[in-house]
């Protein structure tokens, strides 16, 4: 009785140890990996554009809708999960 009561817990904590820990540590490690890569390269991209002189041209009108709408958190969202999904793409562990 006891050998199948200790050979039930040596196989859930092997499992345990096998496939859920290392998944764990690899994914966080990889997701950390990512998030120094991602600050780097946002270091390289350039600071300034003359995006601001083309946004001035808007009327008031289009800025309230813009606003309304939240436009620039969506865009901000959007753009992040973009491209957090290359990024992951592109890991062959991950890849899709």
């Amino acid at each position: 009785m006891w050998g199948l009561l200790v050979s039930a817990f040596n196989g859930a904590f092997g499992l345990l140890l096998r496939e859920i820990v290392v998944k764990f540590v690899v994914f966080t490690a990889l997701s950390l990996l990512i998030a120094a890569i991602m600050a780097v390269v946002v270091d390289f991209m350039p600071s300034e554009t003359n995006l601001v002189e083309l946004f001035e041209l808007l009327p008031d009108s289009a800025w309230y809708f813009i606003n309304l709408a939240e436009l620039p958190f969506g865009i901000q969202v959007v753009f992040t999960a973009v491209a957090t999904r290359f990024v992951f793409g592109m890991l062959p562990v991950v890849g899709h």
